[in-house]
């Protein structure tokens, strides 16, 4: 049974034909994983927020910057200036859209070791990643606990979306060879030296969640379509993708990403499209930011809450350390230098207090 109050928040929507209230219904029972919040992701979810969507969980890494305002829905200057979280600030602006709505905040890297707890209770899992590896490990998962998600990339003038069944379709790893991640370190800064104008971010990420709208209905959904958006010219073109017969992921099920075998990114690595490093920690720590901030003077504290301390190094670093010693490190990209600097401002003051 809907509630009066939610009939009369998407009457507009009900009255289109093939939706209506089962239509609606069906929406509200339907459960959605966001791996990202960056461009894609936080339109993605404004989009699936406003359709109705019942519960969405959202994971991000990082934290709002000023650089993402342009190009990223549902931030704000304040989230920028504050370092708040990207999962925090996107399920803020969520609930603020529609309170009715279950919205599940998770700040932390997706690995091969803890996608599982992100889509195992989720209807679709959506993307909203930045790189290829992380894909790769959606792919497998999927595969594993035969969910649906949809493939979504955006540079420069361009964007691709395809709803990704491996059931039914091709998967990721038939559309997208694996050797493009041995060139991967050479694009990373693709997206820095190519950039990206947000109104593709808006028709892709339109694209991708109309094709999730419609499996939700059980309207015809083609799974072997790729989605190809040339923003300059206003034109989408649509190309088929076959099924790779020997396929070592969706047909031979060797899930090499998910086990690990094929997982290629260590503890200390660039963010794509910005001068920063991001390092995990090899051991388990746990941070009270508030606490932490006390080791540093007052002068030095660009940012705090309840999720990190933001500090700055110098004129050109800054440190930001997120509660499980997760840090970024911007102003380089030189990953020695960002440990060394994660060595003196976090690992050694924890070691002198006995942490």
């Amino acid at each position: 049974m809907i509630e009066p109050e939610i009939i009369e928040r998407f009457s507009r929507q009900i009255l289109v034909r093939d939706i209506g209230v089962k239509g609606l219904a069906k929406i509200r029972k339907t459960r959605v994983a966001i791996i990202g919040c960056g461009a894609t992701g936080s339109a993605q979810a404004e989009l699936l927020a406003r359709l109705g969507i019942g519960f969405i969980r959202v994971i991000d890494r990082d934290f709002v910057d000023i650089s993402n305002l342009p190009r990223t829905y549902l931030f704000k200057y304040e989230d920028a200036k504050k370092a708040i979280p990207k999962a925090i600030a996107c399920a803020e602006r969520i609930k603020e859209i529609d309170p009715t709505i279950k919205v599940e905040p998770v700040i932390a890297k997706v690995t091969p070791y803890n996608i599982s707890n992100f889509i195992k209770d989720v209807d679709v899992i959506v993307d909203g990643t930045d790189n290829l590896l992380t894909r790769f490990i959606i792919n497998d998962a999927a595969i594993k606990y035969n969910r649906p998600w949809i493939f979504v990339g955006v540079v420069s003038w361009y964007g691709n979306t395809m709803f990704i069944k491996p059931d039914k379709g091709p998967c990721f790893r038939c559309l997208t060879p694996t050797r493009l991640l041995e060139r991967e370190e050479e694009r990373r800064g693709a997206c820095e030296v190519l950039g990206v104008v947000n109104t593709v971010v808006a028709l892709t990420s339109s694209i991708s969640v109309t094709l999730l709208l419609k499996y939700i209905l059980g309207l015809k959904v083609d799974y072997n379509t790729l989605y190809i958006v040339d923003g300059k010219n206003l034109e989408v073109n649509k190309v088929k993708v076959n099924k790779n017969n020997k396929c070592i992921a969706c047909v031979y099920r060797k899930l090499e990403f998910l086990e690990g075998k094929k997982y290629l990114e260590g503890n200390i690595a660039r963010i794509c499209g910005t001068n920063a490093v991001e390092i995990i920690p090899y051991s388990n720590i746990t941070i009270d930011p508030k606490e932490f901030s006390k080791l540093f003077s007052e002068e030095t504290i660009v940012a705090l809450n309840p999720y990190a301390v933001k500090i700055k190094v110098n004129n050109e670093i800054t440190l930001t350390i997120f509660r499980d010693g997760r840090a970024i490190v911007e102003g380089t990209i030189d990953e020695r230098y960002a440990w060394r600097i994660y060595e003196e401002h976090v690992l050694n003051k924890l070691n002198k207090r006995g942490t």
